[in-house]
């Protein structure tokens, strides 16, 4: 319906049509969501946030059970993703662009195990100098969700 407000599910509170944001929103379709979670409070730490990103992303699945350990790159990116879900900015930049805030945090609540995986054996694929990891993990982090099908399909392609 083209008069009806568009109702934007945001982490840290629920908005109609937020005034500074141009791009298209999209609603929360996935199960599990942080969007479905109850509205953190202030007194809400990002510990709290990370354990949620934790759960949704499974990450005790990501042990190695010959080394009975879990690499601390899958805990950085579990802590990119708790952090873009708290900050309280119009926009967050993302592959050096300004991309709006409500946008990057519904792209980021839906990540899930695959897409960390995706973007963990990216990164040990690199073979030049990431000076600027943490920017670098966030871009990757969001691209993962646009790629991840694609990627899959280029590698049954490959593999056959």
């Amino acid at each position: 319906m083209k008069g009806d407000p568009v109702m934007v599910l945001n982490f840290r509170r629920i908005e109609t049509d937020p005034p500074d944001c141009a791009e298209k929103q999209f609603s929360a379709t996935t199960g599990g969501s942080f969007h479905e979670s109850k509205t953190p409070t202030d007194d809400q730490s990002v510990l709290k946030i990370l354990n949620q990103v934790m759960l949704q992303v499974e990450y005790n699945n990501f042990a190695d059970r010959r080394l009975n350990r879990i690499d601390p790159l899958y805990k950085e990116l579990c802590l990119i993703i708790a952090e873009v879900l708290v900050l309280d900015q119009d926009f967050i930049k993302i592959n050096g662009t300004y991309i709006c805030a409500h946008l990057v945090k519904e792209v980021y609540s839906q990540l899930r195990n695959d897409h960390l995986r995706l973007v963990f054996n990216n990164y040990l694929n690199v073979t030049k100098r990431v000076f600027n990891k943490r920017s670098y993990l966030r871009t990757a982090l969001y691209n993962a969700v646009f790629e991840i099908e694609s990627h899959y399909a280029n590698d049954v392609r490959v593999t056959y």
